[in-house]
């Protein structure tokens, strides 16, 4: 139960990081603070690790259980996910 909890969490990591970045690179939000052009791409590019990484462990989780369904159901929900991630 202890796995499924750390890649639950991993998944739901990238919804809580992608809109910092995006709240507080918007000036009408954040007037003088704003995040400038450098920390809005070295953010990006961290996020963007931190969730290979994370999807990483997902997939090692997933290969670990040795079930067909699981891998179908895994890959379906993967494509959904990154989708998701790759809207926001």
């Amino acid at each position: 139960m202890n796995d499924f909890l750390n890649v639950l969490m991993s998944l739901q990591l990238p919804f809580a990081l992608i809109p910092v970045l995006t709240f507080t690179s918007l000036p009408s939000v954040m007037r003088d603070f704003a995040n400038g052009l450098f920390w809005k791409v070295a953010g990006g590019l961290l996020i963007l690790l931190i969730c290979a990484i994370n999807m990483y462990f997902v997939v090692a989780y997933v290969m670990s259980l040795n079930h067909l369904g699981l891998y179908i159901g895994a890959a379906v929900l993967s494509v959904i996910y990154l989708s998701f991630v790759a809207y926001l």
